[in-house]
């Protein structure tokens, strides 16, 4: 049979191409590699169960106090971290009522500083000035009132008035002069610690009044409780809200929840801590597991099943985090019936959108072929697998990402290894 000379042209081509793809394979220096062996062991087989993502933490944000909303900070889906301001409500009259609190505070801070630091030597030089003013108007109202008592005795021309007024200036010169002598007493004294105790009293006071509005302050400010998304508004700005009427809701999703209702004849056999393999299409390539983290001792009324919550680290991206709430789960969990089932390392397996393969090694030749496998139930470090392997077989962990079929590996001296059973 003749073919066109464009026919035999292609397959002259794609035999070269054949060709030099087998020379390449042949003559690449061989990849580096770990392996480690598929083991035959006895676990609780799986049971397949539909879970749904929930949040590990969901708070209903209210307000602390009556107010109208000035600033609405937020967007629904917008990330959040604990502490940050997410409504501020109107403070204007409470700013001016600080501004007071602050300068009332100052003037008993002054206050008592001035008594603290007792009298000056200025104020004891006054003090004492005033004194000997007083003992000098004094000792001249006594002489005064001692010479017209002698005219006024003897007959002498001093009138009544004149005696009765040198006498009142004798006893108000006293007076004067005693008040005189107290005043700079006290100054030499100082400030009694009554006085310092009072002027402590009316600062601390002052103090509780400040902190108690700066406390109203920060509550016309509503903060996020916890690293999260925001999921509800319920408010916008200009909005009045009543104290404790809910502003904004939020989810955390640093880690969430995969919920599944188990029957009872499963649920016993679940423990704290039991590690699980979880499939969530369209969300992740990954291989997920997470832990029993709760199971709820109390069954739902109407499909007498028991919630049962497994607790997986989440990952956020450009599109947010890698899991969000609501979405389904498939889970494995390890409720069924002992048996031997092959377990590869969890590291041997390379994932390629849904397939699941492992790199099995010829240990005669060294070159390795690409199996596809499926995926059951994991314990610790392995993972079971079901395809066309066996036990005993070598398979690459590590520096099977580069690996294709057909390519001669080389086990690095050393670093084979063999994941023990937990």
């Amino acid at each position: 049979m003749n073919f066109p000379q464009r026919t035999t042209s292609g397959l002259i081509l794609a035999m070269l191409l054949i060709v030099t793809a087998n020379a390449q394979v042949v003559g690449q220096k061989p990849q580096n590699v770990v392996v480690s062996k598929i083991q035959e062991l006895e676990f609780s087989g799986s049971q397949n169960s539909v879970g749904i993502v929930s949040p590990s933490k969901v708070t209903r944000v209210g307000a602390a106090v009556d107010g109208r909303v000035a600033e609405f900070l937020v967007e629904e889906g917008d990330a959040v971290k604990a502490g940050q301001p997410l409504v501020k409500l109107q403070t204007a009259i409470l700013q001016y009522q600080l501004q007071g609190a602050k300068a009332e505070l100052e003037l008993r801070a002054a206050e008592l500083e001035e008594l603290e630091a007792g009298t000056t030597k200025e104020e004891l030089d006054a003090s004492l000035a005033n004194l000997r003013a007083a003992e000098a108007a004094k000792k001249f109202s006594d002489w005064n009132f001692t010479r017209i008592e002698k005219l006024f005795q003897g007959g002498q021309v001093v009138s009544e008035t004149e005696f009765q007024q040198a006498q009142a200036n004798k006893k108000r010169d006293e007076q004067l002069y005693q008040a005189a002598v107290s005043s700079h007493q006290i100054n030499v004294r100082g400030p009694r610690k009554e006085q310092i105790t009072q002027a402590k009293a009316r600062l601390n006071s002052q103090l509780a009044t400040l902190k108690t509005l700066e406390e109203q302050l920060l509550r016309h400010t509503i903060v996020a409780p916890f690293d999260g998304y925001v999921t509800i508004k319920q408010s916008e700005q200009g909005q009045w809200v009543a104290k404790g009427e809910v502003v904004v809701q939020i989810i955390k999703l640093s880690e969430v929840d995969v919920v599944v209702n188990v029957t009872a004849d499963h649920v016993t056999k679940l423990e704290l801590g039991n590690q699980v393999r979880i499939d969530i299409p369209f969300a992740t390539e990954e291989l997920l597991f997470g832990d029993v983290f709760a199971i709820v001792p109390a069954a739902d009324q109407q499909s007498r099943t028991f919630p049962v919550k497994i607790r997986v680290a989440n990952e956020a991206g450009k599109a947010g985090p890698l899991l969000k709430a609501g979405m389904l789960a498939r889970v494995q969990l390890p409720v069924g019936s002992p048996k031997k089932m092959l377990m590869a390392p969890k590291d041997a397996v390379v994932l390629n959108g849904t397939r699941r393969t492992v790199f099995v090694v010829d240990e005669a030749t060294n070159e390795v072929s690409e199996v596809a496998v499926e995926l059951g139930v994991s314990n610790g470090e392995l993972i079971e697998v079901t395809g066309d392997v066996k036990a005993g077989q070598s398979v690459v962990i590590r520096g099977n990402e580069r690996l294709k079929p057909g390519q001669i590996i080389q086990v690095v001296a050393g670093q084979s290894e063999v994941i023990e059973q937990d």
